[in-house]
């Protein structure tokens, strides 16, 4: 499907003539360097064989260009010297640049989409997408160190259920942010040096978070950071997985509101009156009868910790909830499709979105994308010192030898 304007402006008949002329460019640019590589080789080793176009699948296009197919008399091999030269990888159709935008709208849209938006001049199948994506290694990389500006840190877990294969139900799929700090922009919050990470594997994600505390971050043993989340139980355990430094877990406030307006709505809550064991106590009174799955996690988070809700007075706790990072996040890709995924896909997916919220870098890895390493085509001089030989004459003929003597000490 073409969307058309109904009055075509001379600017837009500008930019997509532009456009045309920058791909002719890129194919007329790429033409010019392989008749300059011809020029400098030594044709008695590289011998030409033919030229052959090839096309290639780029975000600018569908690029069209011919270049020459040598035998390289001294390694054996044939080869395009212009594929080399610009490490393009054989038997792959797709530019590095077109695979990463395919990663990003993969990342918010179903496959068949993304193969359908990656440009106006092709359209790639969903099985080519899933492959591509299948094919490639993704890691996030941070950049500079976090510089909290003397912030607390604060850990906030979730889960997120999401269809996977093999499976009749949707499963966990663990997130998780660190930040230290906000600041408000509009009437809304941003969290500041934050970094976002997530895994179908809780102990992953316990893993990556200790190595992200103590290389990003850099904790001390005797810092003490925030943990919060719902009333999960590996919520309210997940502070014993951090060995980098101190934790403590804060129920976020968004659960425990809600939880208190949804079963006892005529109650007013403020983070002082949690704070009192009188109010407490009324609290586990009215939700013991309730059946209510949070209520019942709340009352019992109450009764083993009275203190559980003074961090809610300390000004060092900027409490916020990892639903709203989820619905941020993930939401766009998981929460509206009802594909299944494998978790390592799901990871990928997760990665270019985290990436996205924190303004980090990711970096692209192909399991079957080969780059040939570089053919040396210089041309080698020959060296204005002739080689020397010794020699032996020990072994001649009287007459012979003679000869060879008057020749070496300049007789004749």
């Amino acid at each position: 499907m073409n969307i058309v304007a109904l009055n075509n402006e001379t600017f837009d008949s500008f930019l997509l003539n532009s456009q045309k002329i920058h791909k002719q460019s890129i194919q007329n640019a790429l033409e010019r360097y392989d008749k300059y590589i011809y020029t400098l080789l030594d044709h008695k080793r590289f011998i030409l064989i033919r030229i052959d176009e090839r096309t290639i699948l780029s975000s600018y296009g569908i690029l069209k260009f011919k270049r020459r197919y040598y035998y390289d008399s001294l390694l054996k091999e044939y080869c395009y010297l212009l594929d080399n030269k610009m490490q393009i990888p054989k038997s792959k159709r797709m530019t590095n640049e077109l695979i990463l935008k395919m990663m990003d709208l993969a990342s918010i849209m179903s496959y068949k989409e993304t193969g359908e938006h990656l440009s106006n001049e092709f359209v790639i199948s969903k099985y080519t997408v899933w492959k591509t994506i299948n094919e490639v290694l993704l890691e996030t990389y941070f950049g500079n160190e976090i510089n909290r500006h003397g912030f607390k840190i604060h850990v906030q877990i979730d889960e997120k259920f999401i269809g996977m294969i093999n499976s009749k139900n949707k499963k966990k799929y663990y997130t998780l942010t660190i930040f230290a700090g906000k600041e408000k922009t509009g009437n809304s919050y941003r969290l500041l040096n934050k970094t976002v990470i997530s895994s179908s594997v809780l102990n992953n994600l316990k893993r990556k978070i200790n190595e992200i505390l103590v290389n990003r971050y850099k904790v001390s043993l005797n810092e003490e950071i925030y943990v919060s989340g719902d009333f999960a139980t590996y919520i309210q355990n997940f502070k014993e997985s951090i060995y980098c430094c101190k934790s403590k877990y804060v129920p976020d406030k968004f659960h425990v509101y809600e939880t208190l307006k949804d079963t006892i709505p005529e109650l007013y809550v403020d983070d002082y009156s949690l704070n009192q064991k009188a109010f407490q106590d009324y609290i586990v009174n009215q939700l013991e009868t309730v059946d209510d799955n949070n209520a019942k996690k709340l009352r019992s988070a109450i009764k083993r910790n009275s203190k559980i809700f003074e961090s809610y007075l300390d000004p060092s706790y900027l409490g916020c909830s990892q639903e709203c990072q989820n619905s941020h996040i993930y939401a766009p890709r998981f929460g509206k499709y009802a594909n299944r995924f494998s978790p390592s896909t799901i990871e990928k997916l997760s990665l270019i979105r985290e990436a996205k919220a924190m303004g980090a870098t990711i970096i692209l890895i192909h399991k079957n994308r080969k780059i040939e390493d570089e053919i040396d085509i210089s041309i080698h001089e020959k060296s204005e010192n002739p080689a020397k030989y010794v020699l032996d004459t020990s072994e001649m003929l009287h007459q012979t030898a003679k000869m060879f003597n008057e020749i070496k000490y300049g007789g004749l």
